[in-house]
């Protein structure tokens, strides 16, 4: 991955006070931010009524870059990511032109189809309640040659760990050790019939734990959507972070994970990850975020569990 070593944090980070472009716009432009109705505020910045700042698109150009290089994303969701805090007008044909610019997701990407998932499964009422698993294969780095990939269903957060063989063992051994105590014990899981997930020993020990195990009919491929389509997304970015650090893929995995999990998601807007913690991966929280200054730990913590509960809401909604 293309990181500057000045750049620190994730994306959406960047901060006007690095920009080295001026902030100016020209008659035209002042001219329709006028009739949009946005005004200058006593510094003589163009902000919106939300409070987000308007941006030269030189300025808009440099910070697009930067998230772009930090995460390989498409032209939505860097534009989505850099809506958080900014405005700038032609805002989509300039992420348009800096991902259409790139050799490296030139290399990878290729023209993919959502299916619509169908319906059946029972909905999540929390992070990590409903989730689905599976195994996929990559090429083999020391002992290593499997995935195991675990997404949520309310979040679509996701989990995956290197294992050496695709086994029944390795599935309860990181359900076990990472997944439960990390998110305390799922209501279902749903899974393909490979026979790691159709053995005695895991439809008893999933039965010990009150876990109810779905599997996907196999005249329904579409069920296991899901964690298909996040198989191939870890993929390309594993793949984006090969051929610019020339490391292998157990050591790009964390990154990898990262730019997936602060991907805001299409169909509301959000990341997995600020649907999971109740706040965008950024340093700066946004605008409607609640703020521990004025209040007690009490109130803030209050005001968080009311802010993620309406954040699961819209994730309940699309499931």
């Amino acid at each position: 991955m293309i990181i500057r070593q000045k750049e620190k944090g994730g994306p959406g980070t960047e901060s006007l006070d690095e920009e080295k472009a001026e902030y100016r716009f020209t008659k035209t432009e002042e001219q329709r931010l006028s009739q949009m109705g946005i005004c200058k505020d006593q510094d003589g910045k163009w902000k919106l009524s939300d409070g987000r700042e308007v941006l030269p698109k030189a300025i808009a150009l440099e910070i697009l870059h930067r998230i772009h290089e930090k995460t390989h994303w498409g032209t939505q969701t860097i534009v989505d990511q850099f809506g958080i805090k900014y405005m700038c007008i032609g805002i989509h044909n300039l992420a348009k032109q800096i991902v259409a610019g790139c050799t490296t997701c030139l290399q990878v990407n290729k023209a993919s189809f959502r299916k619509q998932p169908l319906g059946g499964r029972p909905l999540a009422q929390r992070p990590f309640a409903n989730i689905q698993v599976d195994f996929t294969e990559l090429p083999k780095v020391g002992r290593v040659k499997y995935l195991l990939v675990i997404i949520d269903h309310l979040t679509h957060y996701v989990e995956a760990f290197p294992t050496t063989r695709a086994t029944t063992q390795a599935v309860v051994k990181v359900l076990l050790e990472n997944i439960i105590p990390r998110y305390g014990a799922p209501e279902t899981i749903d899974s393909d019939r490979g026979p790691h997930f159709v053995s005695k020993i895991l439809n008893e020990t999933m039965e010990s734990l009150g876990i109810k195990w779905e599997h996907h009919t196999p005249w329904h491929p579409q069920s296991s959507g899901r964690v298909e389509r996040m198989n191939g997304e870890i993929k390309k970015q594993l793949t984006k972070l090969m051929i610019e650090t020339k490391l292998s893929w157990t050591k790009c995995l964390p990154l990898a994970l990262l730019n997936v999990r602060t991907q805001p998601r299409t169909d509301i807007g959000l990341s997995p990850f600020e649907m999971l913690y109740g706040m965008p991966y950024d340093v700066e929280k946004p605008l409607t975020h609640p703020s521990v200054r004025d209040q007690d730990i009490n109130q803030y913590i209050t005001a968080l569990m009311t802010y993620r509960e309406e954040m699961w809401k819209k994730g309940l909604i699309v499931q």
